[in-house]
């Protein structure tokens, strides 16, 4: 794309590699007639790519400085429709798509909450993240990766990492390794309340370091006394720190404190 510079505010990247291209498409694996939403299309190659297929390929790009050269280049393709808009701002128009993109780092949290909120709208998705954060988002209880957005991507998804993708990949390159994630809906764990969840999660989290006790006491405005039965409730000790809290335990520690309406 002659003339174009990557702007570093928006985190762009542009992966450059076929052979990575080539292996993301088999991750993603469309199937004929699906629909595929792309973020951030970038220069197109993995538009491209998709674009081969018999699917129809949505791509949403926030950077208006690139939708000309992506329409010039789709323009003749039937099944490849350009959007200039902030993909957190997008509302899906069909029932079911396949959900792909080259995410940059301060945008993979806001768009695993957004897929959190449309997971029954999401068949599958693949994305490019962040190694450091795709090891958060599969993360498991009792880990010093185990986080707030592992704990809300894995209510609805299943996450695999699939590969590794080097800084060479890219132009300009990252000072980062890459990674490919795939994740594949679940039947999903039933949610009352999402934003008291919330809420008690990241409260749990506020300081690592700290013990449940003392985040919950501090941020949910409780006695000591309470968050310790709170705690012993959903069978854990007084000295549990969050990152040793399961799913389940969390749920249960919501409908806890929601019952009592501390949340």
């Amino acid at each position: 794309m002659g003339g174009y510079h990557t702007k570093k505010r928006l985190g762009q990247h542009f992966l450059t590699s076929d052979a990575v291209i080539a292996r993301v498409v088999e991750t993603i694996a469309p199937q004929p007639g699906e629909t595929v939403v792309e973020i951030g299309p970038g220069q197109g190659v993995l538009t491209a790519a998709l674009a081969s297929r018999d699917i129809q390929v949505t791509a949403i790009e926030f950077d208006r400085d690139l939708i000309p050269a992506l329409e010039h280049r789709f323009g003749d393709s039937e099944n490849v429709t350009i959007i200039n808009l902030d993909f957190l701002k997008w509302r899906p128009s069909f029932d079911r798509f396949v959900l792909v993109g080259n995410l940059p780092y301060n945008l993979t949290t806001p768009v695993m909450e957004w897929c959190v909120t449309w997971h029954g709208s999401i068949s599958r998705a693949v994305f490019m993240v962040q190694r450091e954060l795709a090891e958060r988002l599969a993360a498991a209880p009792d880990s010093r990766a185990w986080s707030p957005i592992s704990i809300f991507t894995q209510l609805c998804f299943q996450v695999e990492l699939a590969f590794d993708v080097p800084p060479t990949a890219f132009e300009p390159p990252p000072a980062v390794v890459s990674s490919v994630i795939s994740l594949q809906p679940t039947t999903g764990t039933r949610v009352d309340d999402m934003p008291a969840l919330q809420r008690v999660v990241r409260s749990g989290f506020a300081q690592r370091r700290k013990l449940m006790t003392n985040n919950l006491t501090k941020e949910l405005h409780m006695a000591a006394d309470g968050a310790r039965d709170a705690l012993a409730n959903c069978g854990l000790g007084i000295d549990v720190r969050a990152e040793q809290v399961t799913i389940e335990q969390f749920l249960k520690l919501t409908a806890y404190l929601r019952a009592r309406k501390i949340v």
